[in-house]
Formats: structure tokens, sequence, C-alpha cells
């Protein structure tokens, strides 16, 4: 009894170690949340009709989410690494460029895993990306409101909600009935993001 405590203390204890340097080495790759430039979304494409004029692409490059997407055996070490990752972010304006990397990323992990015929999974996994949008905006307000410049990082908020929102509506034509409603309520959290930004940058 006494070598089998010992054995899930040992095997917790190495879970945690190999989470912090999963973090360790992705907040170094991350320095000033830059995105790779060999990654992106592609557009929504849509065939004009003689009316219609044909949506310029947003301008803005998503994360790459990484070869570990939700369902791999290791992902939930990768969320491990998350939490603490945005646990050790005491500023608010870094937190909320965090939380927006997050958001970011699973907005392509689902994506990725939809167009891999997982559906529900990839479902779910945009509705968590909506969820780190919004809370990338309310942390901007607590930034904000501690006297912060966040400036740059509204602009960014924009763009990257026109994005998100742009990607959904291509998924949203590609899905079945069923995850519709997930999508529309995806867009939601999306729409609200823009809304808000929106209202502070006085657009």
């Amino acid at each position: 009894m006494k070598n089998e405590k010992l054995k899930n203390i040992f095997l917790v204890f190495a879970a945690l170690v190999f989470a912090l340097g999963i973090l360790i080495t992705s907040v170094v790759r991350t320095t000033a949340l830059t995105t790779s430039p060999n990654y992106k979304i592609a557009p929504v494409k849509a065939t004009p009709t003689p009316t219609e004029t044909v949506k310029k692409p947003v301008e803005y490059s998503l994360a790459y989410p990484g070869p570990i997407l939700p369902g791999h055996i290791l992902y939930p070490i990768k969320m491990v690494r998350d939490r603490i990752w945005l646990w050790l972010t005491v500023d608010p304006l870094k937190k909320a460029e965090v939380l927006l990397l997050f958001a970011d990323k699973r907005l392509g992990a689902g994506k990725a895993l939809i167009e891999a015929g997982k559906e529900e999974l990839g479902a779910s996994t945009l509705t968590k990306a909506g969820k780190y949008l919004e809370s990338a905006v309310k942390q901007e307000k607590i930034a904000r409101e501690k006297g912060k410049d966040t400036q740059a990082l509204l602009e960014r908020l924009s763009r990257a909600s026109l994005k998100h929102e742009e990607v959904l509506l291509e998924i949203k034509g590609k899905v079945g009935e069923t995850a519709k409603p997930v999508i529309e309520s995806c867009l939601g959290y999306v729409r609200w993001a823009q809304q808000q930004v929106r209202q502070i940058l006085g657009e």
C-alpha cells in the first residue's frame, strides 16, 4: 500500500515536471506572443453572384495550435501547462495577451478537428476559443482601468474577433445540423467581443 502511494506521488510529480518543461518551452517560443508566419487559417471561399462583392479576407494570422490537439493522449498535460502559464501571468495586460493566444490556438484546433471528421470535439473546442476571447476582452478592461496602455491590444482584439468570425462562418457551412447551434453560440462570443472593442475604440 505504501509503495503504491509512493508510486502515485511519483507519477503526479513527474507529470507536473513534464508540464512545467512544456510551459517553459512554450513561453520561450512565444516571446512577445508572436505567431507562426507559416500558419494561416484559410479565408472563407464563396462564389460571388453578379450583385455580390467578394469580402476581403481579414489580415490576421492565427497561432499554430500544435500537433497535440484535444483527444490526444498528451492533451491533458498541455491543458495543465496552459493553466500554470495563466496562473503565473499576473500582469493584466500580459494575461489578456495570453488569453487571446489561447483563443487563437483553440480556434485553429477546433477547425482542424472538424476537418478531420471529429465534429463534436471540434465544436466543443471552438466554444472554448470563444470563451477565451471573451476573457481576453474582459482582462483588457482590467488592464485599462489600472492605467495600462491597451491601444495595441485593442487593435489586435479587433482584428482577431473579425478573423474568428470569418473562420466560424466558414466552418458553419461545413458542419451538420447538430453542430450549427454550437457554432452560432461561438459567433455570439465573437460578436460580443467585437461590440465591446468597437465601443472602446470609438468605431
